[in-house]
């Protein structure tokens, strides 16, 4: 036996009744299985020449097993027949979805010289002929690609398939104007030569540009989609590549989308050529779908764009999540939030220095940076304040370790100073470039505050206007980040060190606030340098000034620049001689 037909019956009976229907083939062998996964161990094991299946099947169902076999390397090429023995209302959908070759009746007589032209190849000659079922399997292909309107080139390789299949065509494109331009996808068998692809692309694209007349002089761009169809048995080099025909894709009001493109060796018969024009018209409904749909992912691709300049992604997903459930977006309300103000040191003097054009490019590039460590550890920015940055940790988004990101990213933001490209920003002689860093945490307002024209979302409260004093005051004690107790108190001990400063009262406030200077390690002061002026603070707040002054002198002579000793020290020489009244251990800001 030269021959092998694998064949999928479920029934011992009717296996049978197959033998002796079959019994005329010639040096042909039949092998049952009972089920699909019988099937495809045989098939596995290798040894066969054809497959013929039972169309009533189930689990797995005959026509989910073809589709399987078309598209597995390995099977595809096997040939593959369905078989009935009683009348099958869905014959020439199995067909044209599963690209089976022929759907037998083994009631009808000379079945078995049927099947051994099967086996043969030769029932490929016997096709002749389009009919409405032809365009009803079409139109499935149609309407179930619009599951996948998300995807245009999932969408045209199903319609392409199924039309090459129909009218065995070697090649077929589909041209389209997209949000991003106008874009060819387009479908050929394997055995089509580079110069014949180039060929069919540049008839397709010449006759689109012909039809299209706003598209002159614009590029089409091409994809190829792989031939899953196995398009290769239409095109066997006997005969030209003469027909060429297309039709336009039609919108729901009748317009053109785009256009549909074949090719076929030989003649395009009427049937085909109706089919073609059928496949146009009802083709463009689910593109017109599609490119809408395209359409508003582009827009919201570009918001999303726009957006993440300023905000992390997370939060626009966060805040589309809320809006889709109802949830509090734009309405008023009170929380805590973790405050960040950063500002450049001497900008004003960095600004007299150079051209306008210089220090916008320099913001910028200096805005950058800093923006995308901000929204690394999922900070909000509020707004830039000239050269100044106002963030939020806890709005509109909020986390359970607000305040930690808000120090991690203050912290990461001064490492980050190095890697801002000066390049040709002047600064003043001496001066050094630097920023200073203010955080607060305390209940402030949120929502979108503006007119009726124009809102921001934004914060507002006390709490707002003390991060903004304690950025200044980064000036004062020359520590580039400062945190209030609020923000050293949720964070804890752990993974920062805190090193107390002072109790001080901010202009508009009567409540002192303890303030801190987040350092880079335990390392960038000594112990006899932090004993010393904790000691002095301690005895400072008592008011003990002549003792404290000679501990902040000890400071100074381990540190020599530190500017917040250097204060302290001065402050007590100026309270030994005139000391304050009602001395509480705070001293009171009158500036800003």
């Amino acid at each position: 036996m030269n021959n092998m037909i694998l064949i999928l019956e479920p029934s011992k009976t009717f296996r049978e009744f197959l033998k002796e229907k079959l019994k005329g083939l010639k040096d042909v062998a039949l092998a049952f299985v009972s089920d699909g996964f019988s099937l495809l161990e045989s098939l596995r094991r290798g040894g066969c020449s054809a497959v013929m299946i039972n169309a009533r099947t189930e689990n797995p169902g005959a026509l989910e097993l073809a589709v399987f076999l078309k598209s597995v390397d390995g099977f595809k090429d096997i040939p593959l027949a369905f078989y009935s023995s009683s009348d099958f209302a869905l014959k020439d959908f199995y067909l044209q979805r599963s690209r089976a070759a022929l759907f037998f009746d083994i009631r009808e007589s000379g079945i078995d010289e049927k099947v051994q032209n099967f086996l043969s190849g030769k029932w490929r000659s016997e096709k002749s002929f389009i009919d409405s079922s032809s365009k009803e399997a079409l139109l499935i292909e149609v309407f179930e690609s619009v599951r996948n309107l998300q995807s245009i080139k999932e969408m045209a390789k199903a319609i392409l398939e199924c039309l090459a299949r129909l009218c065995e065509l070697p090649a077929a494109g589909i041209i389209l104007r997209e949000n991003e331009g106008i874009k060819e996808y387009f479908l050929c068998s394997e055995n089509f030569s580079e110069s014949e692809e180039r060929d069919f692309f540049k008839v397709c694209a010449d006759d689109f540009k012909s039809q299209m007349l706003d598209a002159q002089g614009e590029k089409i761009d091409s994809e190829k989609i792989a031939d899953d169809a196995g398009l290769n048995a239409f095109h066997k080099n006997q005969t030209p590549l003469s027909s060429y025909q297309s039709a336009p894709l039609l919108d729901g009001a009748g317009n053109s989308l785009g256009s549909l493109c074949v090719v076929k060796e030989g003649n395009v018969t009427e049937e085909e050529t109706a089919l073609i024009a059928f496949c146009a018209a009802r083709g463009g409904l689910p593109f017109e779908c599609a490119l809408l749909m395209q359409k508003k992912l582009y827009f919201e691709r570009r918001i999303r764009k726009a957006f993440c300049r300023f905000v992390p992604e997370q939060i626009i997903d966060d805040l589309v999540e809320q809006a889709d459930s109802g949830g509090k977006v734009a309405v008023g309300e009170k929380r805590n939030v973790a405050i960040l103000f950063s500002d450049i040191r001497s900008f004003t003097n960095i600004s007299e220095r150079n051209k306008p054009e210089t220090i916008v490019a320099f913001l910028n590039r200096y805005f950058t940076i800093m923006v995308n460590v901000i929204k690394k550890h999922g900070g909000t920015i509020d707004k830039f304040i000239g050269d100044a940055i106002m963030a939020l940790f806890g709005a509109p988004v909020s986390y359970e370790d607000n305040c930690r990101r808000a120090v991690a990213a203050a912290y990461e933001m001064r490492e980050a100073l190095s890697s801002v490209p000066m390049e040709d920003l002047v600064m003043p002689e001496g001066m050094k470039f630097n920023i200073g860093i203010g955080i607060h945490y305390g209940d402030v307002i949120v929502g979108s505050i503006g007119s009726e024209d124009k809102t921001d979302y934004s914060v507002i409260g006390d709490s707002v206007n003390l991060a903004s004093r304690l950025e200044g005051l980064t000036k004062t004690y020359g520590a580039m980040v400062v945190v209030s107790d609020s923000v050293k108190n949720d964070i804890g001990e752990s993974g920062f060190v805190f090193r107390y400063l002072d109790d001080v009262k901010v202009k508009g406030k009567a409540q002192s606030v303890s303030i801190y200077a987040v350092d880079k390690s335990l390392d960038e002061f000594s112990p006899l340098f932090r004993d010393s002026y904790s000691k002095g603070m301690n005895l400072y707040k008592q008011g003990i000034w002549a003792l404290a002054s000679e501990y902040f002198q000890k400071a100074l002579n381990e540190c020599g620049d530190d500017k917040a000793a250097l204060l302290m020290l001065e402050r007590c020489k100026e309270f030994m001689e005139s000391p304050p009244e009602n001395w509480d251990g705070a001293i009171t800001f009158k500036t800003k």
